[in-house]
């Protein structure tokens, strides 16, 4: 296989996790606003004082806190990656590389893409493609 066959491969897959990535963090996310709502709802209601509500909304803001930071560590890293490499941009390499090590913890297929990614970028055929 070529340098450009390896290249479409990661970046295929990079694009792939990302999307799995994003709509399972957008559907846990979803899941808990509605439990925190739910929550707070229940909590105003048992004791008659609206004021009860703050603790489903202070689970809210912090399901969105949470989630949003584990999307910007998570799949803004991959989706990044592959953007530069099906665009064929410099910085491809080093946004693979990092794709790949985030990759790495999601066992089996994220760490065997996550690997094959490292393996890519540290070969000397990864190191002289011509990204540009």
């Amino acid at each position: 296989m070529t340098g450009a066959d390896h290249h479409k491969i990661l970046a295929i897959g990079f694009a792939a996790f990302a999307v799995i990535l994003f709509f399972t963090f957008l559907l846990l996310a979803l899941v808990s606003v509605g439990v925190f709502v739910a929550l707070g709802i229940t909590f105003a209601n048992e004791s008659g004082d609206p004021n009860q509500a703050g603790v489903g909304i202070l689970g809210v803001i912090f399901t969105v806190i949470f989630y949003g930071g584990l999307g910007l560590v998570c799949v803004l890293p991959i989706a990044m990656a592959s953007w530069q490499m099906l665009k064929r941009r410099p910085r491809a390499r080093v946004w693979g590389i990092i794709a790949a090590i985030v990759l790495l913890p999601i066992i089996p297929l994220g760490t065997m893409l996550g690997v094959y990614g490292l393996w890519f970028f540290f070969s000397a055929q990864g190191r002289n493609y011509s990204w540009a």
